[in-house]
């Protein structure tokens, strides 16, 4: 079971993450041109995408139900408005950017996701969202929000070694929320017609959500965790991110992908890792 997450962001680019069901990143993918993303999506072969933007303008007014309806419990987010309203806004550029990742998504296999089981799907999610329901609580005053997101991401047990940007971070929550949707967690308020926030979760608490009391909460990394090689026979557990020797199976994994033309290059390069010969 594989999610892929997006950040998305005009100018530098998508960073991509993928995560299996133990919940460690495959592959790490920073500032992706928008004209790779179909050829990545191929190579990488995710369950579901989870994206970090809407997918197309409100129907009518200043913004979505979704975006209200979350406005209720405390997760407040930038309004989508109509399309009158925000096209050829600069402000906005971001999310028609986001349209054109949803767009490029279905015509990879992904349509958007509007109800039922997510996988085969693309979903709008929402990082800030996503970490205030795995939290129960909203970030804490005097603690910085990349700081935060990567503990919750930590305290959910995902390895955060690679994920070396608060742009990565993000989109490393968004496949943490397209997996738990893949399992059966997720709630998504609001109209599927214009777009519904999926969050990891499978109903909303009784009440607006407030800030976290200690920031304890999500500071202490998990004594072990799952080996980062991506082999899906592993089953080692390490307090490193490889175990010991795997750090080799995971360059050979990359070898013979950069061979057949897979998204691995980046990743070897960023480790300092040697190409293979043929691909150099």
């Amino acid at each position: 079971m594989r999610a892929l997450g997006i950040d998305v962001g005009v100018g530098k680019g998508l960073d991509l993450v993928l995560l299996d069901e133990r919940r460690v990143p495959l592959h790490v993918v920073p500032r992706v041109g928008l004209d790779r993303l179909a050829g990545l999506i191929d190579d990488l072969a995710p369950d579901a995408i989870a994206i970090d933007s809407p997918p197309g303008w409100a129907q009518r007014g200043g913004s979505r139900l979704t975006e209200r309806t979350l406005a209720e419990f405390n997760i407040h987010s930038f309004n989508t408005p109509a399309a009158a309203r925000g096209k050829g806004v600069r402000f906005y550029e971001w999310m028609e950017v986001g349209f054109r990742v949803f767009r490029a998504a279905a015509k990879a296999g992904f349509p958007r996701y509007a109800a039922g089981d997510p996988r085969g799907t693309a979903m709008e999610v929402f990082p800030h969202g996503s970490a205030t329901v795995l939290t129960g609580c909203l970030r804490p005053k005097g603690i910085r929000k990349r700081a935060w997101r990567e503990g919750v991401l930590r305290s959910q047990g995902v390895p955060t070694d690679e994920l070396r940007s608060g742009d990565l971070i993000d989109a490393g929550l968004c496949a943490l929320t397209g997996l738990l949707a893949l399992q059966g967690k997720h709630f998504a308020p609001g109209d599927p017609r214009e777009g519904a926030i999926v969050l990891p979760v499978v109903t909303l608490p009784a009440r607006p959500y407030l800030a976290c009391v200690e920031e304890v909460i999500v500071a202490a990394t998990p004594l072990f965790r799952f080996c980062g090689c991506g082999d899906p026979d592993c089953q080692e557990l390490t307090r490193a991110e490889f175990a010991p020797g795997h750090d080799a199976k995971r360059k050979s994994m990359l070898w013979r992908l950069a061979r057949e033309g897979r998204a691995a290059t980046d990743e070897l390069r960023r480790r300092g890792w040697e190409l293979p010969p043929e691909v150099r």
